[in-house]
């Protein structure tokens, strides 16, 4: 939650005015399909990636390369663990669940 200190127009054309709260979900951000050509498709080669689930600036998280090199290790691992690893149904059929946090998939069925 942050508190606008001077008015702040917004691209709809309405005014934050001094005093209001705002609430910005990080998950809205890396959606701006300004930033990030067709953002609702997952593609892990994604270049000039300037996402902020990690906050910017003197908000930025301290955990950040911890969590980077711990989702390269899992994944690297599962990889290589169970190389005929795939989905066990359609792509369409995944389920996602959604929060003003947090969002992803309910479940993730896989053969192997």
């Amino acid at each position: 939650m942050r508190v606008a200190i001077k008015p702040v127009p917004l691209p709809s054309g309405g005014i934050v005015r001094p005093g209001q709260a705002v609430l910005a979900p990080v998950a809205a951000a890396n959606l701006d399909p300004q930033h990030f050509p067709h953002p609702d498709t997952f593609n892990i080669r994604r270049t000039d990636n300037k996402h902020v689930a990690f906050g910017h600036g003197p908000h930025y998280c301290l955990g950040a390369n911890l969590a980077r090199v711990e989702l390269q290790v899992t994944i690297g691992s599962v990889i290589r663990g169970f190389p005929g690893l795939a989905l066990a149904g359609p792509l369409q059929e995944l389920t996602w669940t959604s929060g003003s946090r947090v969002c992803g998939l309910s479940q993730l069925p896989v053969t192997w």
